[in-house]
């Protein structure tokens, strides 16, 4: 009898807890941008990929041993993160949160949607080269091995960007 009486006392100060709680006031919509974040965000993530692409483009000549050539990257790099820093705090200013973290977020999922278009001309591309040889097509299937060997290359190339945006492994994200 004491247990049931403690139990409906218990219950009883829960739902008069829950009932005192008030619903939350964020927005069902997130706030939308204007023209003008818009177009500073396009430009910041443009600075992050030269600013990215610049290191690389550095390493790659230290590796090589030309350090003149990375001295040159390097100084690239440093007046791209300048810019970086620039466009941050006017995005900053107009009440953007963390814009750097979003530029960057933006950018690593753009590389990886290419990455993911490219795997996908390549299946269909080897399906369609199967189904040439199947039917007898030489010349169709040859063709097709050459658009094979075209998307091969270009998705060597976009997973090279993706690597240097930051995607440790773009394929297997994809």
């Amino acid at each position: 009898m004491k247990k049931a009486l403690l139990m409906i006392v218990a219950v009883g100060f829960t739902a008069a807890a829950f009932a005192q709680t008030t619903p939350s006031t964020t927005p069902a919509t997130p706030p939308t941008k204007t023209p003008e974040e818009k177009a500073q965000m396009k430009d910041m993530r443009k600075d992050i990929r030269a600013y990215d692409k610049d290191k690389a483009a550095a390493k790659e000549e230290i590796k090589k041993g030309d350090m003149a050539a990375a001295k040159t990257d390097i100084a690239a790099a440093k007046t791209e993160k300048a810019d970086i820093k620039a466009d941050r705090k006017e995005l900053k200013s107009e009440g953007v949160k963390h814009p750097e973290k979003q530029a960057d977020k933006q950018v690593k999922k753009a590389d990886e949607a290419k990455v993911k278009t490219e795997l996908k001309d390549i299946k269909t591309d080897k399906v369609a080269e199967k189904t040439d040889i199947k039917d007898g097509n030489t010349a169709g299937a040859a063709a097709e091995k050459a658009d094979l060997k075209a998307d091969k290359k270009e998705l060597k190339k976009d997973v090279r960007e993706a690597r240097h945006d930051g995607i440790k492994h773009p394929i297997r994200r994809a």
